[in-house]
């Protein structure tokens, strides 16, 4: 059972991570597009949808070369027990990818609001 909190909590410590992640990125993404497409507010969000997709996109290809170079060449992770220090059960890998899951998310919620505005 101890696992099992140690697991959620680990996983909700990510998607937070990843939340502020994504939306300090999507700020300054809608900031310029905002201000760059001539001050409007749909063409601010298109920039921001764009740019976390491809975030999300280049993070998540990056998530599958680690995943595939894992057997032939080890990687060295030297700053473990400071990792474990902050997740007890998950590795940086899991991490990443619950990352790219709430970039996602935050580009799914600013396509939301990008099709509710244009009605």
């Amino acid at each position: 059972m101890e696992k099992a909190k140690d697991l959620l909590r680990d996983g909700g410590k990510a998607l937070v991570i990843g939340l502020l992640f994504s939306a300090a990125l999507g700020a300054v993404l809608f900031l310029a597009g905002f201000l760059i497409k001539g001050l409007a507010v749909a063409s601010g969000l298109e920039v921001m949808k764009d740019g976390l997709l491809l975030v999300a996109a280049l993070a998540m290809f990056v998530i599958a070369g680690m995943l595939l170079v894992k057997g032939k060449n080890p990687e060295k992770f030297s700053k473990k027990s400071g990792w474990k220090e902050h997740f007890r059960i998950m590795g940086y890998k899991s991490v990443l990818g619950i990352i790219c899951i709430a970039v996602l998310l935050a580009a799914s919620a600013a396509d939301y609001l990008l099709l509710h505005i244009g009605q």
